[in-house]
């Protein structure tokens, strides 16, 4: 059970409840109101154009069936791909700047691998 439903059927309380019931409400109105949309694949986008996490999707299977959260979830996985290869093909050597805030952050002599592109710094 997902700590949204847990929150939805009251096993958290009563705050949690009405509070999981309020997003409902919401969701329903950005849903009616075109900032969360549905394509004829089932597949939900927000306002601009992003297809849904799976925190807001799975609310949104609570207010319409005409989400598919199999697509979506898909169309996600593609979506981040897509983003993470443009990342990786546009990646810049990190600067003088970047290096000093490493530095800072981690210590000098510490070795920082970016888990997005396997590239290592050596501080």
């Amino acid at each position: 059970m997902t700590r949204f439903e847990r929150e939805l059927n009251g096993s958290l309380g009563e705050f949690w409840k009405k509070n999981a019931e309020k997003e409902l409400d919401e969701l329903r109105r950005e849903l009616e109101n075109g900032q969360i949309t549905i394509d004829e694949d089932g597949i939900a986008r927000n306002c601009i154009g992003r297809v849904l996490m799976s925190d807001l999707l799975e609310k949104l299977t609570y207010i319409t069936d005409k989400v598919n959260a199999e697509a979506t979830q898909a169309a996600r996985d593609a979506e981040v791909a897509g983003e993470l290869a443009e990342y990786r093909r546009t990646r810049r050597p990190a600067s003088e700047e970047e290096l000093n805030e490493m530095r800072n952050a981690f210590g000098k002599g510490t070795r920082v691998v970016n888990v997005l592109t396997g590239e290592t710094f050596e501080l």
